[in-house]
């Protein structure tokens, strides 16, 4: 037989005799229900009667449970207890439901076991406490029953009532969070917090009032009234709530003083309401050492110049100050002490008591100073407060102060009276305001810094010392600046040291009381040191400056591309934009404008030069490495004089630089501040915009000759008669920025400027012709795009352990040194390469190289660089190892974050420009001779229009438009010269496709045909043996210009070639024909070392055959007459031209003839003849043209596939009228080579036909 119940209640009357009546459940009181974190209580059933079973009525027993945990006691009675006996104690919800099991409870069953001889056990039960979110739940109920007993029957009561109760446990309570806080009378506010627990989900308030100590209400702090006005109140949620009170500053010393904060009157919109907790009283301490009265010097240092006569004293007057209460009388002793000068002999020995009276805040201790003539050097000694404490007052920082006693021989004697100060340069006229205590503000990264000496009327104090300064002697235009400069802080804020900025550039100089933002950047430290300098130029003491930290927040021109440090490199790309101005442009005609637009970072330096920029070091500091830099911004024009009349850096004045947004800043282009050299530079920087600006113009000869171009056949319009020649010239630009106090970090663009042109005649091919243990620097050297397209990156490594860091080690298998690029960037992989390592263990410096994979526009984006160190014992010395690996052990690679916004730079626009070719015939050397650049006449009067005599000598001269300014950047030089005829009033023209004039390929004189009379080669600078020199034994005495020695002249004229010829050998044929010459020259780029006479040797043609018509008599310029090799720079052109002849009567030709039989039968005798050589021609023409049109289709085919469209309708015969064609190239391709490099163009040709027979036709 068992029972229920609880081993920790009080006795009850259930153990010793049965209750026949049940009793109602007791509630606890509420002083011990606020006490409990959960109290239950049991409702037993009273024991039942020995071996009897059966409901039955109970009593009930009341008690509080102190723990989370309860147990119920079980009782076994009877006679034999000494068998093994149990039986199950198990839980369930109450009917109706209350407690919810797994959340008020863990619901149980176990099984309680009874020893021989055992009467009671226990059943353990576990009550769950809502402890993370309180809330007032009330009274919950479950139930615990006994079942299956083995050896044993059950009796009643083995039902048990478990009521949980939490009403007064979970009640909101309010409570300080500390019993005490410490406040400064100068802090004005003091902030208490109130912590509420309990059930949060109702709205709760308390009273938060003050009472008084030693501190009293309105003389030091405010009261808080104990009434509704003081109640803070917790909306529901809520925690914490500040409890506010005002403190009162006042100027008066006093010791600390007390009050009390009280928290009551507590309210709740619960029906339990609210309550206060354990620490409701917190106790305020208010102090106010800021108010005590406090003594010191006013400067730790000061200077005195010796008193110029022997017996002359010299008064210092050293001031005393006292801060805070002044109310009180306060004395202080203070004394002089003997340092290198000695009392009595170098000043007078003084000690005193200084007495503050109330209101007094300082007083002027006065040391008389003596004049010493053994004294050689500066001497010093000591001002001493104290060393008794002082009365009614604390001593201040400034307790011993320094005078120094400047002798009047001693070399460097002169010292400046306080030190200088560092401020932006921006900040020049508001030094006081920006160096006072309290002051936030930072020097920008993007504008220069300035030292502003005693000497110079910015500097705060420069009231007081101005005197000191004419005291000295001293000239502030005279003082000698430099600078140093240290690296940011690590982030283990370690500084690294000052270094003095020795590299100077062309525009800036490191001894100018400015420093300009291209020597520092954002969180570096900068500090100047200034040297006042004596009548005879010698430099006197050093005094350093402040130290200054460039600010990140003062940005000008920051424009981040990536994300990470603020140290990132970052490049975006330039714009070169090209143009021509013409003859009528004002300022510079005939000229090309290069015009260079760069965005601006804070503290980038950009270099622009038509040569590579290597060296940069050398390049910046010393001049001899710029002089090849002739295009550029690294010279100015003084500097080009004789060289070049153009250049990126002009000469400027202060009065003509426009002072409108982004050059209006303060002292941005002031003179007597900054150099003229520098002014010059940045009057081409826009600090709105943000962008660099460099104009240059230059003329064609000065972009072949002084900047480097090169000339080439960039592309060629085919199908037209325009060819075009390019000059290429490179443009080289670098970012220049300071990577350390020392050294620069380069990123490097490159692109190709153009300038092309065209002359209209018709060309062919030349067939006639991070810290850890294993840490390290890594520092950016150079950043540059290759020819090709890829990113190159070229850092250095400062390795921090003993080893070296390796591209990869038989000791760590399957890693390797590399740089991995942005997720963005597609997976670009990177080459990288060890180029150079110091021969050492010790910290040693190792140069690398990572190549991209491939090229892409954009390379912006933050880098991760993964090396392997490799280490080696303490004691271990270097080897060299050669081809072997490294002795020593791999680690897991290091990571180093290089964020960098790096663009390709687009190539600029072209620009184009005609120059025309002209052909003209003169009729006197004066005229031949005259060089049509420097001629008073026009290019028409030139050309002689009228006809040639019997015995003139005809000048020929090709020539294009001087107006072209072309100078001697290309030469024209003619091969070959023919003359020809026509039969039949044919006029030869030139149509090598044969699609202008829809009559077949035409070759003018070149090729023989059918429809001339006449046709001679004249002359051939390659072949002069093949030239016709007679006709009918006449002698043409053709000769090229160059090879007369009186017209030498036409040599030197750039741009102009020509040949002689006399005319007699004309007049040989019958009147009424009309001649033509017809010219081939070349163009190509001009070459010094090569005369105008051998020029020709260059380009050997690989033909021995006469002129260009091979044995059959057919052309052999084959399809490549009029297309051009994209890649070839010497282009032929052709041109013709009528010559005309004056009308007389024929020398061949007697119209006067007397007739007789002789003559007659001669007559006769030779019309037969003639017959019989005509037949016999006619046959062996009709077979030949027979034969010719089978073999001549392909030779008539047109080159290229073209689309041809002939205006028929409107122009019946080519003679006859005026007709446009248009002839549209659809697809060029002629090699059979891979077409990804094939240019393909399209072009409207217009050409007029003209319907002057006598004139020819001009192409």
């Amino acid at each position: 037989m068992t029972t229920a119940h609880h081993p920790q209640c009080p006795p009850n009357p259930l153990q010793m005799q049965p209750t026949s009546t049940p009793s109602g459940p007791a509630a606890p009181s509420p002083s011990q229900a606020s006490r409990e974190p959960r109290s239950i209580r049991q409702h037993p059933l009273p024991p039942p009667e020995p071996l009897r079973q059966g409901p039955g009525n109970g009593g009930m027993i009341h008690c509080m449970i102190h723990r989370r945990t309860i147990e119920i006691l079980v009782l076994r009675h009877g006679s034999d207890l000494s068998s093994l006996t149990s039986v199950w104690c198990a839980t369930r919800p109450s009917d109706p439901p209350s407690a919810s099991p797994g959340i008020d409870y863990i619901p149980s069953s176990k099984k309680v076991e009874f020893k021989p001889g055992k009467t009671e056990e226990t059943c353990s039960l576990t009550i769950l406490d809502d402890i993370q979110n309180p809330s007032i739940e009330g009274s919950e109920s479950f139930v615990v029953f006994l079942s299956s007993p083995q050896g044993a029957v059950l009796q009643e009561p083995h039902e048990a009532n478990v009521v949980i109760t939490d009403t007064f446990q979970d009640i909101p309570s309010m409570q300080f969070e500390k019993s005490t806080y410490a406040v400064k009378e100068k802090d004005s506010v003091l902030h208490i917090p109130v912590i509420r627990t309990g059930d949060l989900s109702f709205k709760s308030s308390v009273r938060c009032f003050t009472r008084t100590m030693s501190a009293m209400v309105m003389d030091d702090f405010e009261e808080r009234r104990n009434t509704d006005e003081s109640r803070i109140t917790f909306l529901k949620g809520e925690k914490v709530k500040n409890c506010t009170v005002h403190i009162i500053d006042d100027s008066v010393f006093e010791p600390e003083e007390e009050f009390q904060v009280h928290l009551g009157v507590p309210l709740g919109d619960h029906w339990s309401g609210a309550m206060v907790g354990t620490r409701d009283i917190v106790t305020i301490t208010i102090t106010n050492d800021e108010d005590a009265p406090t003594i010191e010097f006013e400067q730790v240092s000061y200077q005195v110049r010796e008193p110029p006569g022997p017996d002359s004293v010299e008064v210092l007057n050293i001031k005393v100050i006292r801060q805070g209460d002044l109310d009180r009388t306060s004395k202080i002793r203070c004394s002089t002490q003997d340092g290198s000068a000695q009392s009595g002999v170098d000043y007078n020995p003084k000690s005193r008591v200084l007495k503050f009276t109330p209101g007094m805040d300082h007083i002027l201790f006065k040391v008389e100073i003596l004049s010493n003539e053994d004294r050689e050097w500066h001497e010093s000694f000591s001002l001493v407060l104290g060393p008794d404490d002082p009365v009614e007052a604390v001593l201040g920082d400034i307790t011993m102060a320094t005078v120094t006693i400047l002798d009047q021989e001693a070399a460097g004697s002169l010292i400046l009276p306080a030190p200088p100060i560092v401020v932006s340069l921006v900040d020049y006229d508001h030094v006081q305001e920006v160096t006072k205590e309290g002051s936030k503000k930072t020097p920008s990264p993007g504008y220069p810094l300035v030292c502003v000496t005693p000497c110079d009327p910015h500097y705060p104090k420069y009231s007081v010392m101005k005197e000191r300064c004419e005291e000295a002697g001293i000239n502030q235009t005279q003082i000698h600046f430099s600078w140093e400069v240290a690296a940011p802080t690590d982030p283990s804020g370690a500084r690294s040291p000052f270094e003095t900025v020795t590299d100077t550039t062309p525009y800036t100089s490191v001894t100018r009381m400015v420093l300009d933002s291209i020597y520092f950047s954002r969180r570096f430290h900068v500090r100047c040191v200034a040297q006042a300098r004596d009548k005879a130029g010698h430099l006197g003491t050093p005094l350093r400056s402040n130290i200054i930290t460039i600010g990140t927040d003062g940005s000008i021109c920051h424009t981040p591309v990536t994300t990470g440090t603020a140290r990132g490199f970052q490049a975006q790309s330039f714009i070169a934009t090209l143009k021509y101005l013409d003859v009528k442009h004002k300022e510079h005609p005939n000229r090309i404008h290069i015009s260079v637009q760069i965005p601006h970072q804070d503290g980038m330096l950009p270099l622009v030069s038509t040569m590579p920029l290597h060296n940069l070091h050398f390049l910046l500091s010393e001049s001899i490495y710029r002089q090849q830099h002739v295009c550029s911004n690294l010279v100015t024009l003084k500097e080009l004089k004789g060289v070049s009349e153009s250049g990126f850096l002009d000469d400027v004045s202060y009065d003509s630089i426009s002072l409108g947004p982004g050059y209006d800043r303060p002292y941005q282009f002031n003179p007597n501040v900054r150099e003229a050299k520098t002014i010059q530079f940045y009057k081409h920087l826009n600090l709105k915009s943000c962008i660099w600006t460099f104009d240059a113009y230059y003329d064609m000869t000065e972009l072949i000759d002084v900047c480097g171009g090169t000339v080439t056949a960039d592309f060629q319009v085919r199908d037209s008669a325009q060819s075009f020649l390019t000059v290429q010239v490179p443009l080289y630009v670098s970012y220049i920025y300071v990577t350390a106090p020392r050294g620069w970090a380069s990123l490097e663009h490159h692109t190709e400027m153009e300038f092309s042109f065209f002359y209209d005649t018709m060309l062919w091919r030349t067939g006639i012709q991070t810290d850890s243990v294993l840490s390290a620097r890594l520092q950016i050297i150079r950043i540059f795009i290759r020819e090709d397209g890829r990113l190159v990156i070229e850092f250095k490594t400062h390795a921090k352990f003993r080893g070296q860091f390796v591209l990869e080690h038989h000791t760590l298998p399957g890693h390797m040194s590399r740089l991995m690029a942005p997720d963005h960037l597609g997976g670009i992989e990177f080459d990288m390469l060890l180029l150079w390592s110091a021969q050492t263990f010790d910290s040693p410096y190792q140069l690398w190289r990572a190549t991209s994979s491939y090229s892409r526009k954009d390379y912006s984006g933050e880098y991760t660089v993964f090396l392997i160190p490799c280490t080696v014992q303490p004691t271990q010395p270097w080897v060299d190892p050669s081809d072997k690996p490294l002795s020593c052990t791999a680690h897991a690679p290091e990571k180093f974050l290089v964020p960098i916004a790096f663009q390709q730079t687009n190539r600029p626009v072209p620009v184009v420009y005609s120059l025309n070719t002209e052909f003209q015939l003169c009729n006197n050397e004066m005229v031949f001779l005259m060089d049509p650049s420097a001629a008073d006449i026009s290019m028409a009067e030139m050309d002689y229009k009228g006809a040639f005599s019997m015995g003139q000598t005809l000048y020929g001269k090709v020539l294009w438009n001087p107006e072209q300014n072309l100078n001697a950047a290309y030469r024209l030089q003619l091969e070959k010269v023919y003359l020809c005829t026509g039969r039949d009033g044919y006029v030869p023209f030139f149509d090598p496709t044969g699609t202008l004039y829809n009559e077949g390929p035409q070759y003018g004189c070149i090729q023989p045909n059918k429809h001339l009379q006449h046709r001679f080669l004249l002359l051939d600078r390659k072949q002069p043996d093949i030239c016709d020199r007679f006709f009918h034994d006449v002698p043409f005495e053709a000769d090229f210009a160059s090879d007369i020695p009186e017209l030498q002249s036409m040599t030197t004229m750039p741009g102009v070639d020509g040949f002689t010829m006399k005319v007699d050998a004309l007049y040989k044929v019958e009147a009424g024909h009309q001649w033509y010459l017809q010219v081939i020259y070349v163009i190509s780029p001009e070459s010094r070392s090569n005369p105008r006479v051998q020029r020709s040797v260059v380009y050997q043609l690989s033909r021995s055959k006469r002129d260009l018509v091979d044995h059959s008599g057919q052309l052999t310029l084959d399809e490549s007459l009029i297309y051009d090799n994209e890649d070839d720079q010497v282009k032929n052109g052709t041109n013709m031209k009528p010559l005309r002849l004056e009308v007389s009567p024929s020398a061949t030709f007697n119209a006067h003839v007397g007739s007789s039989v002789g003559g007659g039968v001669g007559a006769i005798m030779l019309l037969v003849l003639v017959l019989l050589v005509s037949c016999f021609l006619f046959r062996r023409c009709q077979r030949a043209f027979t034969t010719k049109s089978k073999s001549s289709v392909k030779s008539y085919e047109y080159p290229l596939n073209t689309k041809v469209e002939v205006c028929m309708d409107k122009c019946v015969e080519k003679n006859f009228g005026t007709g446009h064609c248009t002839v549209r190239n659809i697809n060029i391709n002629r090699n059979h080579e891979p077409t990804n490099k094939t240019k393909v163009k399209q072009v409207n040709l217009e050409v007029k036909l003209q319907n002057n027979l006598n004139d020819g036709t001009e192409v």
